[in-house]
């Protein structure tokens, strides 16, 4: 009876492995055809994974402050994190699930104890790969810097030797030493991103580091006196999906999905970066229903004015049309475009048959149409011939002849201005132009970009500018009344919007001006030889490219002039000094000076009657040193310190420039709105370099010789403004 029994139960055990192995082979097929059905090929081990863990919840754990991967909106949990759930568990059968969690540091250590299951937002360290097998990144976020608008952090390079803020377990604590080694700052860590953004309001850190992904949008929204002041494109916050590796087979089917499903994966980030804006950006219930109502702005482009306006194929293109559609990009609204002439334009905008038109602000105007803030801070500038005489403002325009466009907002403004002006009227600003060079009229008002690429493409280089203008003619949306809330998306997107980029990539594609001149090089070609008209055509190509190596040369030199110069004093900038300091090194041949200068009293001037003041002080100093020494390279270091560099230079001599600059710093004075008078002065350091001194080790003891004389200076007054 035992050994029948046994067989007996051999038997049994037999069948239930059968009929285990063909429900895991069904399984298998099931998930492969679910796989197949879905369009995301799997492995047999990869479906017989999700076979055997099909039902079972998989937390994700995630940062809660991440930006456009998961937020709330009108009641309702959503974001790029969410959205890509829910697509992978659609191709592959699984149940990953949002796991909860108050901070990235509490999100990270459930997923290192086990109560999660994948953790997603991981970048790859060798610490971390030792627990964690990664997926690649479903996104990349640049990592950027965050400071207060009225404090000393301008850029990237000011944070040396300051105190900055970071998140716990944030792999960029690692990353910034090792992209720049040569900036230096003090850690302030904190738990998350409701704990750090305090501190750097109040000041207790000078700068703020953090993953991007949107999520800066809104700390600037949230907080107006933020602004930010660096995007490390070398550093990014890498989206991927971590697992433990006991459970790798997850991670290579996470992979595949990431491989496969490619293109669907960055629309999906396009419509959750679109939904988080509209949160960070603080849109109305009104704006927030137009947008899911309609969305779509009907848009007027003008035929004649290019560079920002012009219609391609049913896109809005040029400068405007780069900035309207970033702005469509960023929200989720759609652009429906209307070409054709201005006035035209203008017509149907008043008729509220369309919506939103590039165009100027004047009184007349606001009657119809509301204005956002402007879009470009340029201002029309008055345009003539090389031997006309300047103009210092608009009302020296008075008897002169002016070209104006038939329909232009130029009309209004100078009949609110002139007693009588004479204008000339033209159907665009190719006829504008041409009366101008021909001295039909003897003057234009034009924005400097649109004259630019006219001047440039058509050869007319004797035009050039010979005024400003005193009005308001920065570059505006105007939008219909019956749009209030366009308008006021438009308003709030417009700040976000990097408009020198746009600029500079909507330039690019704009089409060239025929130019003029060349086209008299051909006619003249063609009248005497055929054989010339070749070269006359390539010709013609090398004129288009110099045009646009020269628009391209303009913008480099402009990125260059805000890159390395101090905005409020007009002094070189620290990012200068490091930029050039092997070039200094060499100019800087002994005897030369080296100046280091620390303004006195500005934290007290600041704290006493306002950072204005102690703007205004900071001026004063810097215009002082650049009168007193003309022939120096001045820079402004930061905050309140000054480096001044003169090559050659007499010690005796220089000491007593030293004296008699001190003296007239004390003889100047900056008078305050209230009536209060204060006197730039400042605790100076100098020293000579030899041939065996270094820059580096001249500006160290210039260093060491300016706080021996603050020193001295403390010890004889109260050091009080």
């Amino acid at each position: 009876m035992r050994g029948r029994t046994g067989q007996g139960g051999a038997g049994q055990s037999a069948w239930w492995r059968r009929a285990i192995t063909w429900m895991l082979g069904a399984g298998w097929a099931l998930c492969s055809m679910a796989s197949a059905s879905a369009g995301l090929a799997l492995t047999p081990e990869q479906a017989q994974w999700v076979a055997a863990h099909a039902g079972q919840p998989l937390q994700v754990g995630f940062d809660p402050y991440s930006g456009m991967d998961s937020f709330a909106l009108r009641g309702r949990r959503q974001g790029f994190l969410h959205l890509l759930l829910d697509d992978i568990n659609a191709q592959t059968g699984l149940k990953l699930v949002a796991a909860q969690a108050s901070g990235w540091d509490e999100a990270y250590r459930h997923f290192v104890q086990g109560q999660t299951d994948v953790l997603y937002g991981a970048n790859p360290t060798p610490e971390r790969e030792k627990i964690m097998r990664f997926t690649a990144p479903a996104q990349r976020y640049p990592y950027v810097v965050l400071a207060r608008k009225d404090g000393s952090v301008k850029t990237l390079g000011d944070i040396d030797g300051k105190a900055i803020g970071f998140i716990a377990s944030d792999f960029v604590l690692q990353a910034l030493p090792q992209a720049y080694p040569k900036i230096r700052f003090a850690p302030a860590i904190f738990p998350d991103q409701a704990a750090a953004l305090p501190a750097l309001l109040a000041g207790r850190v000078d700068a703020f580091v953090t993953s991007g992904g949107g999520s800066e949008v809104e700390y600037v929204v949230a907080h107006p006196e933020l602004a930010i002041v660096a995007e490390l494109r070398t550093i990014t916050s890498d989206m991927t999906l971590a697992v433990r590796h006991a459970d790798a087979p997850l991670a290579g089917i996470l992979d595949r999905y990431l491989q496969q499903r490619g293109a669907h994966i960055a629309e999906l980030a396009r419509q959750a970066r679109s939904l988080f804006n509209r949160k960070a950006l603080q849109l109305t219930d009104a704006e927030l229903a137009w947008l899911e109502r309609s969305g779509i702005a009907v848009v007027g482009a003008a035929e004649d004015y290019l560079p920002f306006d012009y219609q391609s194929q049913g896109q809005y293109k040029g400068i405007a049309g780069e900035v309207l559609q970033e702005v469509a990009q960023a929200v989720g609204m759609q652009l429906r475009v209307v070409s054709a002439p201005f006035a035209r334009i203008m017509e149907e905008a008043r008729a509220g048959r369309i919506h939103v038109v590039n165009m100027a602000k004047t009184e007349e105007r606001q009657a119809d149409f509301l204005f956002p803030r402007p879009f470009s801070p340029e201002r029309d500038i008055i345009i003539g011939r090389r031997s006309s005489p300047p103009i210092p403002d608009i009302y020296a325009l008075e008897d002169q002849r002016v070209a104006v466009i038939d329909g232009f907002w130029h009309e209004e403004y100078l009949r609110r201005n002139l007693r009588q002006p004479s204008m000339v009227k033209t159907a665009d600003i190719l006829e504008s132009l041409r009366k101008v060079r021909d001295g039909e009229a003897d003057y234009l008002i034009e924005n400097p970009t649109v004259a630019d690429y006219y001047i440039n493409g058509l050869g007319y280089q004797e035009l050039v500018k010979r005024g400003d203008t005193s009005g308001d003619s920065s570059l505006y949306f105007g939008v219909s009344r019956q749009q209030p809330e366009l308008a006021g998306i438009l308003d709030k997107v417009l700040p976000m919007l990097p408009y020198e980029q746009i600029k500079y990539r909507a330039l690019q594609s704009v089409p060239a001006v025929p130019n003029e001149s060349n086209r008299r090089l051909l006619w003249l070609a063609g009248v005497l030889a055929a054989a010339l008209v070749g070269i006359v055509a390539l010709t013609a190509v090398i004129a288009r490219k110099l045009t646009q190596a020269r628009l391209q040369n303009q913008f480099l030199r402009e990125r260059e002039q805000w890159l390395y110069t101090d905005a409020l004093t007009g002094c070189l900038n620290r990012n200068h000094f490091n930029a050039h300091v092997d070039a200094l090194e060499q100019w800087l041949v002994p005897p030369a000076a080296v100046i280091v200068a620390d303004l006195n009293n500005l934290k007290r001037t600041n704290d006493a009657h306002g950072h204005a003041a102690g703007d205004a002080l900071l001026c004063a100093f810097a215009d002082a040193m650049r009168a007193h020494w003309p022939q120096a390279r001045l820079y402004r270091m930061g905050g309140d310190e000054f480096l001044m560099l003169l090559a050659p230079a007499d010690a005796a001599a220089l000491q007593q420039q030293v004296d008699l600059f001190q003296a007239h710093c004390a003889q100047s004075a900056v008078v305050l709105p209230g009536g209060t008078t204060l006197h730039p002065s400042a605790a100076i350091g100098i020293d000579l370099r030899d041939a065996g001194s270094s820059l580096d080790q001249c500006i160290a003891r210039a260093d060491q010789q300016m706080y021996v004389a603050k020193r001295r200076q403390k010890k004889r007054s109260t050091d009080t403004p």
